[in-house]
């Protein structure tokens, strides 16, 4: 037997009809060829060894750098119990049991892939593994891609790995940031993840650029002069200043001589935009009907599991020929006699299979219309066609082609510039814009020749003020923080922090921080865990380490140093805890003071920043014996440690030869 694994219920029922499975069970549908089921999402997860309920507040260690991570069954609102694993696992553990291979349907995203292959790890698979993809629901995509699915295991294995190590990186940095604030303020305080802090602060740098504007004005000198049929033309000066400077008017005026310095000419071709995948979708969305991100989302997969779209996704690859012409065959002609496409179309539109259309191999691609029928649909779902529908035009049309003409103009040692516009094609663009058109004809001199200034005037200049963030300028910024191929969970680091508390949308869909968010903000300002830049770095390193650019345990080295620097640099912040009065110098540089924190002393000095873990073995340091370790060497004898072989025992605590502390065990 052969099982199926869908993404939900829903789509499982789908494919069942497609591949004839009349069959239904508790938990699946069958035939006489294949089992067919579904996962709920997010069934299984990370964990380490030793995690139970009651880690938060039994384990006072930090950082927390397990060498292995187990997998586990996550909490499920299916369940009959909070920490019962989810009752779908078992029917899919007993499908699996009698089945000699898989094919995994589930959403064709990094999501998707992650949690399949944590769910044939955690119910040790050890089958016939194919991966498909699901570009659409129609009956006969689901027959082809499920009856003759492609071989790629191995770029999925590949894309998996990928996958686990940044699962591993946020595993490990979320819990242990979370736990330093947790042991600082108390727990559930200010629930915080790797890649929504910097999204934070974004909203934060907005919100005071706007409390400290100041405009500023700036001006552009401008001279016009005659070509040599008599027209007059304006040139902008190439510089722009504050004030003009002294000596311009003297150099610059009406009857100074002009030299022509440059005449070049170039044929500028834009071609057609990719299709849509889901983050320009929601941007489209924002941007055109101030719709918000995840509303976006949910209406999007909505009109997938309607058969209405492709699958909302992150690629924008083009489609094969096969599938471009039946697109032409199917859908075309249905968006020809929609009113929305046919006032963008007009009369001349022909659809080409364009460079940006084209795709050589059957994967996921862009977002497209299928060809069901556009009725029944709500006003927001007819939104969400319209810009797909429309990103789909433009893609299939011909490249936006102009000539720009470029002269540059010197007078009294400075610069001036004009460029000249000439449509030889309006291309795709005239979807987005109808009113492209040529500028005038260019003036008729040549390099070299000498003119005459006919006038001097300017152009005056004032910076906006910043306005807040919307929807389509949060997600845009918060989009560019990631590299391309890492944008996915962007939405839902906005959602998170939203369903935090920490940010508020307005009606207008302008985002601020909450009186909550603006503790987060300043307390993390500055710090490590807040960078922005730290993001694509992270995004470069998993890609290295998973194509063995980065040898494995160089990234282990790397993380694990981030991981302890961003833990520390929380349990020393004087924002969430105040230090102690006993202060000593730093055994490392000789120079800083060793500052007493809540569960940690770290020494004063930037340069150094040398720090002493106050848990150590099971026994939390008091004041008095970090006191005695840094000024002495060495603690009183302590009892209460807690050996490898898990047993107490007694001993002292001494600095090693990196000043890092170590117990020397006295008596058991």
């Amino acid at each position: 037997m052969i099982t199926v694994i869908a993404q939900s219920a829903r789509i499982a029922r789908t494919i069942s009809y497609a591949l004839g499975a009349d069959f239904e069970y508790n938990g699946y549908y069958a035939n006489e060829k294949y089992f067919i089921t579904w996962t709920y999402g997010h069934m299984v997860e990370l964990s380490a060894p030793g995690m139970g309920r009651d880690f938060w507040l039994s384990n006072q260690s930090f950082p927390i750098l397990p060498e292995s991570f187990p997998l586990t069954h996550a909490p499920s609102q299916h369940a009959s119990g909070r920490y019962m694993p989810d009752p779908q696992l078992a029917v899919i553990k007993h499908l699996l049991e009698k089945s000699r291979k898989v094919i995994l349907a589930t959403d064709p995203t990094e999501r998707g892939d992650l949690m399949a292959g944590y769910l044939l790890r955690f119910l040790n698979f050890e089958g016939k593994v194919v991966r498909v993809a699901l570009n659409d629901l129609m009956h006969e995509t689901i027959k082809n891609a499920i009856t003759y699915p492609s071989d790629n295991i191995s770029g999925f294995a590949d894309n998996l790995r990928q996958l686990e190590l940044y699962d591993r990186m946020d595993w490990l940095t979320n819990l242990n940031i979370n736990r330093a604030i947790a042991f600082s303020v108390g727990r559930n305080t200010y629930p915080v993840s790797r890649t929504s802090l910097p999204i934070l602060h974004l909203v934060a740098e907005r919100e005071k650029a706007i409390k400290e504007f100041s405009p500023k004005k700036s001006v552009i000198p401008t001279i016009t002069v005659r070509d040599s049929d008599g027209g007059v033309f304006s040139f902008r000066c190439s510089d722009e200043w504050d004030d003009i400077p002294e000596g311009f008017n003297e150099a610059v005026k009406a009857g100074a001589p002009v030299e022509v310095v440059s005449i070049e000419t170039e044929q500028v071709d834009t071609k057609s935009p990719k299709l849509l995948n889901i983050e320009e979708l929601q941007k489209m969305a924002a941007l055109h009907f101030g719709m918000d991100p995840l509303e976006t989302y949910l209406i999007a997969r909505g009109l997938y599991e309607k058969k209405r779209i492709s699958f909302p996704g992150s690629s924008r690859a083009g489609l094969i020929r096969r599938d471009f012409d039946d697109f032409k065959k199917d859908v075309y002609p249905a968006m020809c006699n929609a009113k929305c496409f046919k006032s963008l179309m007009g009369d001349n539109y022909s659809p080409y299979y364009t460079t940006s259309a084209k795709s050589l191999y059957n994967r996921p691609h862009g977002i497209v219309l299928t060809a069901f029928p556009f009725v029944g649909l709500s006003d927001d779902e007819r939104k969400i066609i319209y810009l797909v529908g429309r990103g789909m035009l433009a893609t299939f049309q011909r490249s936006f082609r102009r000539n720009v003409t470029k002269v540059t103009l010197a007078c009294g040692g400075y610069t001036f510039i004009a460029k000249y516009v000439k449509v030889v094609r309006t291309g795709w663009v005239r979807l987005f814009d109808d009113t492209i058109k040529s500028s005038r004809a260019v003036p008729n001199v040549e390099i070299g020749q000498s003119l005459t200034v006919e006038s001097v005037g300017e152009i005056g200049r004032t910076t906006k003020q910043p306005v807040p963030m919307v929807d389509f300028t949060l997600l845009k910024t918060a989009l560019s923080l990631h590299e391309p191929d890492c944008r996915e969970n962007v939405v839902k680091d906005i959602r998170y922090l939203r369903s935090r508390g920490y940010l508020h949308r307005n009606l207008a869909g302008e985002y601020s921080l909450t009186e909550k968010g603006q503790s987060l903000a300043y307390v993390t300002r500055d710090m490590k865990i807040a960078s922005a830049d730290d993001i694509k770095f992270w995004d470069s390193a998993v890609y290295q380490a998973a194509t063995d650019q980065l040898p494995e345990s160089v990234f282990n080295d790397i993380l694990h140093k981030y991981v302890t620097d961003v833990t520390n640099e929380l349990l020393a912040s004087h924002k969430l805890s105040k230090p102690m009065g006993v202060e000593e110098v730093c055994p490392k540089c000789g120079h800083g003071k060793m500052r007493i924190f809540g569960k940690i002393a770290k020494c004063n000095n930037p340069e150094c920043g040398h720090y002493i873990h106050r848990q150590i073995q099971g026994v939390t340091l008091s004041s008095r014996e970090i006191h005695n370790l840094l000024s002495i060497g060495s603690t009183s004898t302590i009892r209460g440690f807690i050996g490898a072989d898990g047993k107490p025992f007694a001993g002292k605590v001494t600095l090693d030869d990196n000043h890092s502390p170590i117990v020397i065990q006295v008596s058991k």
